[in-house]
């Protein structure tokens, strides 16, 4: 009777510290909105949008007209590499070298976005929201 009892509430014991840890551990490792959260990140969430500085139109559209080959390129060259690194033994110069021009053309848009004026937001150009690709 007596082991009988003592095992069921070792068992009950170790349950119940299994749920409960669980149950904590969820709670403390899941992100939550609090006060300084808000204050680090203030570029996060739908006041997103109102952070980031104006574009003027003309400009935008003259830039995305100019940039377009630049951008298409990009996009070849990331696909390029997706295919480099699905082979089983990657070509390691050839991914080198890949990485090495994507930078290259990207940097190449990054000076003309400055020359033309174009500010950076806090999360970088937003080519994407600012031509509509």
């Amino acid at each position: 009777m007596f082991k009988k009892l003592s095992k069921s509430l070792a068992i009950l014991g170790t349950m119940g510290v299994l749920v409960a840890g669980t149950v904590l551990a969820q709670n403390e490792t899941t992100p939550q909105q609090g006060p300084l959260m808000r204050q680090t990140m203030p570029h996060r969430g739908p006041m997103m949008r109102q952070n980031m500085p104006q574009v003027d139109p003309q400009k935008a559209q003259a830039f995305c007209k100019e940039i377009s080959p630049q951008w298409q390129k990009m996009w070849q060259i990331k696909n390029e590499l997706r295919g480099l690194w699905s082979k089983t033994p990657p070509d390691w110069t050839a991914i080198e070298k890949k990485e090495i021009e994507f930078i290259k053309t990207k940097l190449e848009i990054n000076k003309k976005a400055y020359e033309m004026g174009l500010p950076y937001g806090p999360r970088g150009l937003r080519l994407r929201q600012i031509c509509g690709w």
